[in-house]
């Protein structure tokens, strides 16, 4: 005999209500049902029945009678159960202090993540469609991934100082530690990434607002930042032409032709999305673990990539092209920047 397997994920939605913290939780539940984690996540998800056996198991543990199921079944339409994402499956830290200790608990909470999914091994996963350059490539060039984060302050923030006072502010938080070590598990981890046309103009453009708004106190930090955009276009050509990344994680990057509006992370392992990571504004995000969700942005990760070019993969002329279009563009910005600090003078 088989259960609803609606009853069974409003099992374990009440498990979930009821506990505090999800990492606890799974180890909990791979102990309790004595599996793994992939089929404890089969089970989470519906594509696994749980047995009469285990169902009883966790009920009895957790203390879910059958009047709780049958509460929340009544709350259910009887046509139509809609996707629902609870507050316990969303986690969201707004970064507005003007201290930074958000963002130092942001960053850390973004290595934990990272660190925690390499150590997966080959089993691990990202995909990405990159609407603006990820904060996580720019954290393998220290004072871009600072100037990223900068530019999300004075806009969100409206923190009114020039850069190099904010870097005067921020350093002492020591995040290039952290950018050090997202940027390595980041580069181990096996990756799929669609970037659009306008990926990489985003942040040249913030750049020559920054220098339009009298951001930079003296051209030296601005020369070290274009000179940081140019090694990053070689890092980008270099994944591009082999398809691999600096510590050897495999990379797929996809060119889409139009302007891409989506811009998320979805990470995994196996064939399994495990969560989310949806972009605001510039940096700030929100990470969604609910798997049903993961699997409907994975559907629009596979539509995108269906509409896009395989970079990596194409003929070396359009590689070529591809290549010679992103340097023109960079090169363009440059110019721009550097004329309107000269002009500044």
């Amino acid at each position: 005999m088989q259960l609803d397997i609606n009853i069974q994920r409003i099992l374990f939605n009440l498990i979930e209500e009821r506990t505090g913290n999800p990492n606890e939780l799974t180890k909990e539940l791979e102990q309790l049902l004595c599996i793994e984690n992939r089929s404890l996540r089969n089970r989470q998800r519906g594509d696994t029945y749980l047995t009469l056996p285990e169902f009883y198991r966790l009920a009895r543990h957790y203390k879910i009678s059958l009047d709780d199921i049958a509460m929340r079944l009544e709350n259910q339409s009887n046509d139509h159960i809609g996707l629902e994402v609870k507050l316990s499956d969303v986690s969201y830290l707004p970064l507005l202090s003007v201290d930074f200790m958000e963002l130092k608990d942001y960053i850390e909470n973004l290595r934990a993540e990272f660190e925690k999914l390499r150590n997966q091994g080959d089993h691990a996963w990202l995909k990405m469609t990159c609407g603006e350059v990820p904060l996580v490539h720019l954290m393998a060039f220290e004072e871009l991934a600072y100037f990223k984060i900068y530019t999300y302050y004075y806009h969100i923030v409206k923190l009114d100082i020039t850069f190099e006072e904010f870097l005067k502010k921020v350093r002492p938080l020591n995040l290039n530690e952290h950018f050090k070590a997202i940027s390595e598990a980041y580069g181990s981890i096996s990756s799929e990434e669609i970037w659009d046309g306008f990926t990489v103009e985003k942040l040249l453009r913030l750049v020559a607002e920054s220098v339009f708004f009298g951001k930079f106190e003296n051209e030296k930090t601005l020369n070290l930042l274009l000179d940081q955009i140019d090694s990053l276009v070689d890092y980008i050509k270099a994944m591009v032409a082999k398809g691999k990344k600096v510590q050897g994680g495999r990379v797929e990057l996809y060119y889409f032709e139009s302007v891409m509006r989506e811009s998320f992370m979805l990470i995994g392992s196996d064939k399994i999305p495990d969560a989310a990571l949806l972009r605001i504004f510039m940096i700030q995000s929100v990470a969604i673990k609910h798997p049903d969700f993961s699997t409907y942005l994975d559907l629009t990760f596979q539509a995108l990539r269906g509409r896009s070019n395989p970079a990596n993969k194409c003929s070396e002329l359009v590689k070529t092209k591809l290549m010679k279009k992103l340097s023109k563009q960079v090169n363009d910005y440059k110019r721009k920047a550097l004329d309107l600090r000269r002009n500044q003078q």
